[in-house]
């Protein structure tokens, strides 16, 4: 059975997330595939869209790269797929985070780029 293009979209969404917290986490597709048991070109696919990961393998990687599975998730709607990032590079957001000594604004930096560990303020 072909994938609807919403399924497509969210699964797209879905990976984007995965990469950018794996990114974020300073761990490589090989680390990550490794407690999940799968390969680097598997992660690659489901980074991509292209595969589908099942829900055991979304807990363990969420556990691996260290976030929940909202973060994962987020973004993603039934009609809709959208981004839990902005579209900022890695190596800023990291810059970012370390240059903030206060652990308040740093915690506001997290909460808006949907960081691991990330709180959301009200």
């Amino acid at each position: 059975m072909r994938k609807s293009q919403a399924e497509k979209d969210a699964d797209a969404a879905l990976g984007t997330n995965i990469r950018r917290f794996r990114e974020i986490s300073g761990i490589s597709q090989k680390k990550l595939g490794a407690p999940i048991g799968v390969t680097f070109q598997q992660i690659q696919k489901y980074e991509s869209g292209k595969d589908r990961i099942s829900a055991s393998k979304l807990v363990e990687t969420a556990r691996t790269i260290g976030c929940d599975l909202n973060s994962l998730d987020a973004g993603i709607g039934i009609d809709d797929a959208t981004l839990a990032f902005p579209d900022h590079s890695t190596a800023a957001l990291k810059l970012a985070a370390n240059l903030i000594e206060s652990p308040h604004q740093n915690s506001v930096l997290q909460s808006r780029c949907c960081w691991p560990g990330a709180t959301q303020e009200e």
